[in-house]
């Protein structure tokens, strides 16, 4: 029987390898994504895990870089029907005291609701911003490049001029209390920037928060549940000729010597690439399962094995059925309470923030649950039966507690996600036994054990630490997307910038591939960041 060849072969049907794939197949080049799981999309995973007609965002939820992210409009997502829903009261906190405070999509409302808490960090907060959109651009270039020495140093140079050379020796968490004054205000900065997945007490990563808080009330939900934009992704991948195999888990990259020539599947078939092999998967697998250990040099070899899962990006999630949305007693100091998109419950002042992830890095479970919630058919009502709703709720979370390690959550999981719910009951005391029709918690080992490229946990697939940031994410030596096996690219989350859905790891692989082949200028990219000045 005839061997079937490809241009390139992609390791990963996640949303990071349907993307580099719809953008090879449309530049004309002939693909095959190979998927271990029997759905595509990795991360943008909608299920019906509690009740029937109940859809749950297990992984992705809160899309903060639509519609900045280019694949939005290179692969023209809206043509094939991805909608987006972008609540106007973005971002929130009620507090126990009976107040909330509220961020808006209208900056002129979010300095209203931020002034009554502090006149100076409502001015704060709107100097911040008005500078930070200045450089909007810049930091897009900065995302959606491969990272270079030129590069960083641009956008270090841009930050010490807005915010001081201090950004890049402080934690998120030093910097916040310098910047803003209420605690409240300081807490709910500090919640946002913890949602992109990193220690913000680590010193010398303000910088990446700071960045963050930049597109602070951005978040937008995916109509249809987050899944509907990785089948968008697919269709555009397939529709252009590309071929995606699922349930096919890869058993070993395919050498000649130190170059990578296809990929052999655990059912025993092979599959060869003229041009190259793409992993959009994690280095373990990557590296350490799929490479013989002799092709290896023994000192890459420890550093991948070195390398940090799971520190800052480990979630414990519960996904509830409800009758009706949660009602807070401080709706009455703001009625949009109710209807914020993006919550945090907990985390009233800077020192729980601290505390939690004193707890968390210490392995500890918390012992007070904080927690970011939603109720996503507030905006959405298709993802659940007419009238009634879905509630998420998530929290970091140790992926081993103790010395008892991961399997522990699977005796604990149902206690704490009670726990966390009486939380949220205290801010909303209609979330009863008698509101909830079912619960489903989602832990760190069942999310590391579901989606084995999210190691321990971790939804970046691999941390955000500054030992593992800008060029020298995930190495040094595999900071270019190159790797030390020729033909062999990485476009996975563990690339620059991180994981979640800002698409950058597999948008500036493509730039690499594209140079390397010499067919950048055939691929359908529009606003060609990296040739900005």
């Amino acid at each position: 029987m005839a061997v079937k060849k490809y241009d390139f072969i992609i390791i990963g049907g996640g949303h990071q390898g349907l993307a580099v794939g719809a953008y090879l197949a449309k530049a004309g080049m002939k693909t095959l994504i190979l998927e271990r799981r029997n759905e595509m999309g990795g991360g943008l995973s909608t299920e019906e895990v509690t009740l029937p007609g109940f859809y749950h965002n297990l992984h992705s939820n809160f899309h903060g870089m639509i519609p900045l992210m280019p694949q939005y409009n290179d692969l023209e997502l809206e043509k094939v029907g991805v909608r987006y829903y972008h609540p106007e009261a973005n971002l929130g906190m009620p507090l126990k005291d009976g107040r909330c405070l509220v961020l808006y999509v209208d900056e002129i409302k979010s300095y209203e609701s931020i002034a009554q808490f502090s006149k100076k960090d409502a001015d704060a907060y709107a100097d911040f911003k008005s500078k930070v959109t200045e450089h909007t651009d810049a930091m897009l270039r900065y995302i959606y490049s491969p990272p270079t020495h030129e590069s960083i140093q641009n956008t270090r140079k841009i930050l010490t001029n807005l915010m001081g050379e201090e950004v890049f020796k402080i934690s998120a968490y030093d910097w916040v209390k310098s910047y803003f004054e209420n605690p409240h205000v300081q807490a709910l900065a500090l919640f946002h920037m913890s949602i992109a997945g990193y220690d913000i007490t680590q010193k010398g990563l303000a910088h990446p928060g700071i960045g963050y808080l930049a597109f602070a009330t951005n978040w937008q939900l995916c109509r249809g549940g987050s899944h509907f934009l990785a089948h968008a992704v697919g269709g555009v991948f397939v529709r252009h000729g590309g071929d995606l195999v699922e349930n096919s888990p890869v058993k070993e990259i395919i050498l000649e010597g130190k170059r990578a020539v296809g990929v052999k599947t655990q059912d025993g078939k092979s599959y060869f690439a003229d041009k190259a092999v793409i992993s959009a998967i994690d280095l373990h697998q990557t590296f350490l399962d799929f490479i013989p250990e002799k092709a290896l040099d023994a000192d890459f070899r420890r550093k991948v094995q070195n390398l940090v899962y799971g520190r800052g990006d480990s979630l414990f999630g519960i996904h509830l059925a409800l009758k009706n949305p949660p009602k807070y007693t401080s709706a009455k100091f703001n009625p949009d309470i109710d209807t914020t998109f993006n919550l945090n419950i907990g985390y009233e002042t800077p020192e729980d923030v601290l505390e939690h992830f004193e707890e968390t890095n210490r392995n500890e479970l918390p012992k007070h649950p904080r927690l970011n919630v939603s109720v996503n058919t507030l905006f959405d009502p298709t993802q659940a039966p007419k009238g009634f709703h879905t509630g998420l709720m998530w929290q970091f979370a140790p992926y081993e507690i103790g010395d008892a390690g991961s399997e522990k959550w699977d005796e604990i999981k149902n206690d704490f996600a009670e726990k966390c719910i009486a939380v949220w009951r205290e801010y909303a005391p209609n979330m009863d036994a008698d509101n909830i029709l079912a619960v489903y918690p989602y832990t760190p080992h069942d999310i590391g054990q579901k989606m084995v490229n999210m190691r321990r946990g971790g939804f970046h697939a691999l941390s955000l630490t500054p030992e593992q940031f800008d060029d020298n994410r995930p190495l040094p030596e595999l900071a270019n997307f190159r790797t030390p096996f020729e033909g062999l690219y990485l476009a996975g989350s563990s690339q620059h910038c991180h994981g979640g859905i800002v698409g950058s790891p597999s948008y500036n692989a493509l730039q690499v591939i594209g140079r390397d082949f010499g067919f950048l200028d055939k691929m359908p990219i529009g606003n060609k960041f990296w040739e900005t000045a």
